[in-house]
């Protein structure tokens, strides 16, 4: 089951990562369009449009494997230490990060698009850096 868990959420952040590097291409190509000029190597980055969606396409794949190897984990835990949250800061951190990404979800369902939209995901994904590699080493149970 631990295993299942570790999978689950190692999916997500590369799914992640994915619209995180989509998000700095879509903020790029924007100043690029507002400044009116494309350097050569840039020239064949996709449309803002095309961005943008393959950024909701990420999210919207790593959401439910995120919120579920959360979910494992507690399963994990309760199985193994009788509890299936215990407020550690991994736990908290991993609940905020899966809170940012459904709002992101929320809003982008609502109508909310473009640069508003990316830097949110864009804060997701550094919540999901601060989770990964500053809060491992506050974290008494997620050591590794």
């Amino acid at each position: 089951m631990l295993t299942v868990h570790i999978l689950l959420i190692l999916s997500a952040y590369v799914l992640l990562f994915a619209a995180c590097m989509a998000g700095f291409a879509f903020l790029l190509q924007e100043w690029f369009l507002k400044q009116r000029r494309t350097p050569l190597l840039w020239e064949g980055i996709p449309s803002l449009d095309v961005l943008e969606a393959f950024i909701h396409r990420m999210i919207s794949w790593a959401f439910p494997l995120l919120g579920a190897g959360i979910l494992v984990g507690a399963l994990w835990a309760k199985r193994e230490w009788g509890r299936y949250w215990g407020w550690d800061p991994k736990e908290i951190f991993a609940l905020a990060t899966l809170v940012i990404y459904g709002a992101y979800l929320f809003i982008h369902h609502s109508g909310w698009r473009g640069r508003k939209a990316v830097y949110l995901s864009l804060t997701g994904y550094a919540l999901v850096l601060f989770t990964w590699f500053l809060v491992n080493g506050m974290s008494p149970l997620h050591k590794f």
